[in-house]
């Protein structure tokens, strides 16, 4: 087995930027979109490096949540209401709870074993 750095400093470029109640505006969508992009490469380069199933489901579930938040930035911006915060509060909670078990995961182990 080979170990993969990858750790909680990898997932600082992934960070939203954005806090509940805040307008949604192009600049939030621009970093959303940022942190997705970053973190969907690093999501393919770890599941075809074979990581552990559990891993992989963290991954998994967290790329989505990313992906969901950024369409639904998209959607609020396009139509204009940036104030509009509750339009994206669900998928902002879900980004929440897959960052915090994918951190979780990867604070209860030094490394990850390929």
């Amino acid at each position: 087995m080979t170990k993969i750095d990858f750790t909680m400093a990898d997932l600082q470029p992934m960070a939203l930027g954005y806090e509940e109640g805040q307008d949604v505006t192009r600049e939030v969508l621009k970093r959303a979109e940022k942190a997705y992009q970053y973190f969907h490469n690093k999501y393919l380069e770890l599941v075809a490096s074979g990581v552990e199933p559990e891993l992989r489901d963290l991954l998994i579930g967290h790329d989505a949540s990313l992906e969901d938040f950024v369409g639904r930035v998209r959607q609020v911006v396009k139509s204009g209401y940036y104030y509009d915060s509750m339009g994206v509060f669900s998928v902002y909670l879900e980004y929440n709870d897959t960052y915090a078990e994918l951190r979780d995961y990867l604070n209860s182990r030094g490394s990850i074993d390929v």
